[in-house]
Parts: C-alpha cells; structure tokens; sequence
C-alpha cells in the first residue's frame, strides 16, 4: 500500500496521518466476510442516524459563520485547518471544518448546502459508502468532504467515471478550493505527460477512474529505469515519458468516488491493460479465412456464446469442423491452441458483437461503446485477436496486435488507496459487496424533499415495433402539451430505432448516444426546455442534470420513457431519476416486450418462453436482470482472485506490483 503523505511536501506527516501497517485485504470468498458485510447492512440504520446528526451540526454552525465578516470568517478557516490536522477526522473539528466549507461554497458560489450534503459530507470523511438520491446535490457534498481530508493533509482523489464529469466538476469547484487556499487538479485524456504531473501536485484532483489506475500502471512500468532495469525499461520509460523523472502520482492516499457503484462495480469485471503493438503472425488474410469459417457455423450446433462475456466456446461438433478447415492451410492454421483462438475471435466478430451496440466505426476505425455508460473508449481494444477480427470483418484498417506488458482489476487498484470512500444514487443493491471486497460501511441519507415522481402503469406489449408505435404517440402527445421528455434505450442501434418511429409520428426529436458524443453538453442544456424529446441511451444517466425550463413544473416535469431494460437494474434507476429532482415533479412511464434486449441477450430458453406471456413478461425481464447481476458479480470475483494471485507470482518474481 502507497503512504500516505501530506500533499504539501514541506510538512511532515503527523502520527495519525501516516499509513497503517499494511495489512491484507479481507477474504472477498470468506463466508465470514460476507456475514460481516450483511451485518454491517443491519447497522446502515444507526450510522445513517449519526451522520445525519452531525450534517445538522454542521449546517448549524454554517449559519453561525454566514454572519461573519469576511476578515472573521478567514480567521475561522485558519483555525479549523489547523485544528483538523492536529486532530484528525474526530467529530468536532470535522463538523466545523464542513461547515466551514459550505460557508465557502455560499459565498464563492451562491450555493447553500443542505444539512442532507453535510451529512452525506461527514459520512465520507469517515470512510463510508452513502447512498444518496439522485438530484439532490452529489456534487457539492464531494466538494465538502474533499475539503475537509484536504483540511486535514490528506491528498484527495475525487474520482468520476468519465472525463466529462471530471472536467465538468473540477471547473464549477475551483472558485470554492480556492478561497479555501486549496489547489485543485484535473486530468483526463489526452492530457501530456507533464500536465498530468503537475495536476497531481494539487491538493485536490479531479480524474476519472480509468486515467487514474493507468497512470498507475505507467508508473509501475517506469520504475525500472530509475534503477537501471536495462533495455526493455529504457524503452518503456520513453513510450511513457517518465525516464529519470518522479513518478506521475506522488502518493495514493484519499480515493472520494462518486458514482461509487459504477466504478468499483460495474467497471470491474474486465481488468485495465497497457499494451504495445507487436508483430505477429494473424493477419488480416488469416482473420478472412478465420470470419468465413466463423460464417458458417450454427450457433447451439457448432458453438455457445457466453454474451456477458462476449466470448464463444467450441463445441465438439465444431472443433471437428475447425481440424477440417484447417487442413492443407500453414502459418497459425498448424498450431492447435492457435487456431481455436482464431475460430473463437472470429465467432465472436461474426456472431456475438453487434455494430453500433458493442462498437462503432469512426473514420475507419473501430470505437468501442462502453456497455454500463454508454459512452464511446476508443482507447479500448478487445484482447485474444478480437478486435483484429472485427476490424477486418468492418473492412478498417488494421491496428495490429498488441503485447501486454501492465494489467490490474478496479478492485486491486482501488485497494491500494490509504483511504476509500464514496456515493451514488444506486448502492442499495450493491452495498454487501462493496463492505466484502473495500470494507466500505454503507449509510443512507434521507431525502430533502418529498418524492414529487408520478410512475404510470407499466405497458407491455408483445413486439418491439408495437411497442414503437405506442411510444411515439405517448411521446407525441407530451410534445404537444409542452412536457419535455427522455425516450431511454440501450444502445446505439436502438436509438435510431426510436428516431424512425419517432420521425414517422411527427415527432421532432434529438438523439443523444456514442454516436452523438460530440454534441453531449448542448443536448443535455436543451433536454429539459418545453416540448423537447431526447432520444437518450445510458449516457444520460449518472452525473446528467437536466434543468426544467420556464413553466415545465406546472406541466408535470421530465418525462422518462423506459424503451428498453439494461443489464443492471441500476442502470435503470438511474435514468428514471433524471426526473423529479430537488423537489421537481416528474413522470416515468415503461414500456417492456417479449423481444426486449435483455431477454434477447441474458436468457435461458425458459425466460424467454415465460416473457411471450404478457403478465409475466415484466418478471421475467427482473429475472434476466437478476441472473446478469449475479453472473457479473461472479466475474468480478473470479478476476480479482486472478488479479491477485498474478500479483503475488510478481512479486515473488521482482516484476510489477
């Protein structure tokens, strides 16, 4: 585990600053562990009691502070810094350190935060995980809990789970930081090696996650040159532009995650790679041969297909097949172990991934469509061949194939931290695991303002293109009448889907998915102004604000069309609270088939089956996302055992940590 250090490098860490013992990560596997982490849910009640205690506290003396001069109030910060960092997170100088920060955060920016922000605020600056509705202020209650491990000498990284939201939220806060003396960071992609650096000296650092744990790796591929690691460190110090110098990040102590459960959960089930191009011996004649193979086989008869895995299996029947194509061909073809990853890449090309739902191709490339947000990572590539396979199949340019030389899970890496904590909207499902694999304890934090969301009655129908028709006149009749609202689906695909049924009723329309990225900030202002539908993927989900224009409350607020399920019932909280935010009213409708996604991609024979029955079809769609979840958690599991495992034979090795 990194030390932690205090960020400003000519203080010396007092005693209860410093890292503890290392010490190893719990036994995700242990069923003690997981009596713990239900038991630590039987607690959620008390804690959630005593935070909200403490945010009132908090917001009392925040009052007191407002009527202070500014000479007074500078005083007061000076001393609240002062006593944190000798004390550390004890409750008294915690609570007056956040009320000092929502002080701040009223006169730099004419926000208020609510007894609700504080008490979500002094929940993380104890190391908890809150669950906090969406709408009702995330955002400023990382602010206030970044402050205060910043008050305290801690180095803080606010982590997101894009670089939007990362961007996004370290502008709307510098002005705040500032006034409390403190400096603030952001890195996203793209960023040079020295922007990176120097953002990473600042008290406060704003990144999401995947940048965050690959500048840990490209610090960990570096180390080597600074001791003389010979050739192969040499090159890797100059592909990632840290010969001789100091690390990227200086120390891994505070990790303040919001959308806590998108990272640590829905993040990690595939692991973060560095890779390097290397020749090889597939090229893309090989990957031709490889798809026409693959173009003849049946599925069930010839293969199965794991879809959450995106991955396909050889049946026996079908490694027949594979040793007759394979005969009188050279090269790979020669080499069993070979040939059965060219035929699994290339069933996976042809018969699981799917254009403009797993991938888009972008000026002759191929971008992949991250499945749990939405949003294009055109930085990301399939291993074992597959993008190799797909890029050929979609007539692209050959990116080669890659060696790699770094990996690490979410979960390892995160772990790594002195420190963890975060929040999201959606941690209720999710929160045994998350006290299993981080210890992270969980809190609930009541909601500030009554629950203003209508949910109309579920509609089912049998077909997709009837269920269309009817979501294109409900949307219609919305437009008509001045209430904005979010047609939500699952992918790419399905959005044009909507925009046809959509155009086809008269309904004018924007459409908002990877395809769109571009124009992201400007849809999503426009999003909640009158008689505006928006055609929306999972990229409006987590972290999007969508502010009601002029008269829109009196008509009922947003309106979200649930079109299509999502693998993860999170997801779909998600976009439903989108509405009815801060107060605001709101209205959901859903719309489910027999023919819905998560069936076509989740199921057993049996679900799909049960779902023709228009009274079970909802069921049955709660069960596949049920089964998804578990499998993923499976996963999740199963990698990080890999993950650590691999770690230790490193070690022991002298390579990376």
């Amino acid at each position: 585990m990194s030390d932690a250090v205090l960020a400003r490098p000519d203080v010396v860490a007092p005693t209860f600053l410093r890292a503890p013992p290392w010490r190893p990560p719990p036994d995700v596997e242990s069923p003690l562990n997981w009596l713990a982490a239900r038991f630590a849910l039987a607690l959620a009640p008390a804690r959630s009691w005593r935070a909200a205690r403490w945010g009132a506290r908090a917001a009392a003396r925040a009052a007191e502070l407002a009527a202070m001069s500014d000479a007074d109030f500078a005083a007061a910060t000076a001393r609240a810094r002062k006593n944190l960092r000798r004390s550390g997170m004890k409750r008294e100088p915690l609570a007056e350190a956040l009320a000092v920060a929502a002080e701040t955060a009223r006169r730099a920016l004419g926000a208020q935060p609510f007894p609700a922000q504080l008490a979500c605020a002094a929940a993380l600056a104890r190391g908890a995980v809150a669950e906090m509705e969406t709408g009702e202020g995330k955002t400023l209650a990382a602010f206030l809990a970044a402050a205060a491990y910043a008050f305290a000498g801690r180095g803080v990284h606010v982590v997101t789970s894009n670089d939007y939201l990362a961007a996004r939220d370290a502008a709307t806060l510098a002005p705040a930081y500032a006034a409390l003396g403190l400096t603030v960071g952001v890195v996203v992609g793209g960023d040079e090696t020295r922007a990176r650096r120097a953002a990473y000296r600042a008290d406060i650092v704003y990144i999401s996650s995947k940048e965050a744990a690959f500048d840990y790796l490209r610090d960990r591929l570096a180390r080597p040159a600074a001791s003389g690691g010979g050739r192969l460190a040499g090159k890797l110090a100059r592909v990632f532009g840290a010969s001789g110098e100091e690390p990227l990040q200086a120390n891994l102590d505070v990790a303040l995650i919001d959308e806590i459960d998108s990272v640590l959960v829905d993040e990690a089930v595939t692991p973060l790679l560095i890779s390097a191009n290397h020749p090889g011996d597939i090229t893309q004649a090989v990957a031709r041969d490889a798809l026409d193979f693959a173009a003849g086989l049946s599925p069930g008869r010839d293969f199965t297909v794991d879809p959450l895995a995106l991955s396909a299996e050889l049946t026996p029947r079908g490694e027949d097949r594979l040793a007759r194509f394979c005969k009188g061909r050279d090269g790979p073809w020669r080499v069993r172990l070979i040939r059965e990853e060219l035929a699994r890449a290339a069933i996976g090309a042809v018969h699981v991934l799917r254009r403009d739902q797993h991938y888009l191709v972008r000026d002759g490339k191929i971008a992949l469509i991250d499945q749990e947000s939405g949003r294009l990572t055109p930085d990301r590539r399939w291993s074992h061949g597959l993008s190799l396979m797909v890029e050929t199949k979609e007539g692209c340019a050959s990116s080669g194939e890659m060696k790699s030389l770094a990996s690490i899970s979410f979960q390892r890496f995160f772990r790594q931290y002195g420190a963890v904590c975060g929040m999201s909207g959606t941690v209720r499902e999710v929160a045994a695991e998350l006290h299993a694999v981080y210890g992270l304890a969980p809190v609930w934090i009541a909601r500030r303002l009554p629950l203003r969301r209508v949910v109309a009655k579920r509609r089912v129908f049998r077909t997709r293109e009837t269920l269309w028709r009817e979501a294109a006149r409900v949307a219609a009749a919305l437009q008509k009448r001045g209430q904005p609202a979010l047609v939500a689906v699952r992918s790419v695909r399905e959005a044009d889907r909507a925009s046809a049924a959509l155009a086809a009723a008269g309904v004018a329309h924007r459409v908002l998915s990877a395809a769109q990225d571009g124009a992201e900030a400007e849809i999503v202002a426009e999003a909640g102004q009158p008689g505006i539908v928006t055609v929306v993927t999972n990229m409006a989900g987590r972290g999007t604000d969508i502010k009601l224009g002029a008269g829109v409350a009196a008509l009922g607020g947003l309106a979200v069309l649930i079109c299509e399920r999502h693998e993860s019932r999170r997801v779909d909280r998600q976009l439903v609270g989108r509405c009815a935010r801060q107060g605001d009213p709101g209205l959901v409708l859903e719309f489910v088939s027999a023919q819905d996604g998560a069936l076509r991609t989740l199921d057993p024979l049996w679900l799909r089956l049960l779902a023709r029955w228009p009274g079970l079809t909802a069921a049955a769609l709660w069960r596949a996302q049920r089964l998804a979840e578990a499998q993923k958690r499976v996963a999740r599991l199963q990698l990080l055992r890999r993950d650590e495992g691999l770690a230790r034979i490193m070690a022991f090795a002298g390579g990376l940590d």
